[in-house]
């Protein structure tokens, strides 16, 4: 199956003429919704799977690995390094592989989830990204990650011989998907305000339609603010283990990838309602949907649909009202 061709470049529209630059383009026949309900079938299989090979791993392996780490390096190497291990790794894995389904189709049985399928990703959208990706995690993530090493060593979080619990896991998981939401969907929707969307979050628009390189491609005041900030900060206000941060950035990470990769794959989590949000500008601004729900920020397709239909139909009722008063006229 060969993919529909489409133009390599990248168009923005800006949030003036989002009204009338709404769908433009016919999605997939697999999608089915575009707003992130709470908890999904693919939130709670794959997640449980990460989570579940988290203490597998604990089980198994934990106490002998984690003892060799401690006797071979020092505290700032284990924190530090070994955070940025675990985010470029984890990055620029499912980076690679969406890259290959992306730029050749493989596995073609994949293609009939894309999301815009007549928006098709090229090796141009893979450069412009790449650099900007790059830039951010070492020019942007580098001194982040010293921050981090301060706050932790500030709250006293625990990096000794002692294990995260499954309860402690989850409670502290818990408080990160609140910091996350609250922390990601107000800094979202103060970029979108017209001041800050022209010099700052305009760039990240650039992609309507998302590609999983571009949960990174941003200007480096966004990637602090919106994408490490609410990531970093609830594990520090937590006071959590390094492994439970170092399972959170796995998690995290995924997801925003996920988000932007641009297929409804099944059983991974729904990307809809954020790539939604890419070709509309103005709705689903959170990570979970609980903020978006409650501001009145959550958006569907259908929704845009509707509001199409009723625009067009009040300017064939204002047109015929001009025709009739100039009618009378004569």
């Amino acid at each position: 199956m060969t993919a529909p061709e489409s133009s390599s470049e990248l168009k923005h529209v800006d949030p003036e003429q989002e009204q009338d630059a709404a769908i433009q383009d016919e999605w997939g026949p697999q999608v089915l919704h575009s707003t992130k309900a709470l908890f999904e079938v693919g939130d709670v299989f794959f997640y449980s799977v990460v989570i579940s090979l988290f203490f597998g791993g604990l089980h198994y392996y934990g106490q002998q690995f984690w003892s060799h780490i401690l006797a071979t390096y020092s505290k700032p190497v284990i924190i530090l390094g070994g955070s940025f291990i675990v985010s470029q790794v984890g990055f620029w894995f499912w980076v690679s592989l969406l890259a290959v389904l992306d730029l050749y189709q493989l596995p073609k049985s994949f293609w009939r989830y894309k999301i815009q399928p007549l928006k098709v990703p090229t090796r141009e959208w893979y450069w412009k990204a790449l650099w900007v990706a790059l830039q951010n995690q070492f020019l942007v993530g580098v001194p982040t990650g010293l921050m981090l090493y301060q706050l932790m060593e500030w709250r006293g979080n625990p990096y000794g011989m002692e294990l995260p619990t499954v309860m402690n896991v989850a409670k502290e998981m818990i408080g990160f998907l609140v910091v996350e939401e609250v922390g990601f969907y107000y800094g979202h929707r103060l970029l979108h305000h017209p001041k800050a969307y022209k010099y700052i979050h305009k760039q990240h628009h650039l992609f309507t339609a998302p590609i999983g390189i571009a949960a990174i491609y941003c200007h480096p005041v966004e990637h602090f603010m919106c994408n490490l900030s609410p990531l970093l900060l609830g594990p520090v206000i937590m006071k959590s283990h390094v492994l439970t941060l170092w399972l959170w950035i796995t998690i995290a990470q995924t997801n925003a990838i996920n988000s932007h990769c641009g297929f409804q794959l099944p059983l991974f989590p729904s990307p809809v309602g954020h790539d939604y949000h890419h070709e509309v500008f103005n709705k689903n601004y959170g990570p979970v949907g609980i903020l978006d729900w409650l501001h009145g920020t959550a958006g569907t397709r259908e929704m845009a649909e509707e509001k199409k239909q009723l625009r067009a139909a009040a300017a064939a009722a204002a047109a015929k009202k001009k025709q009739q008063a100039e009618l009378k006229q004569e």
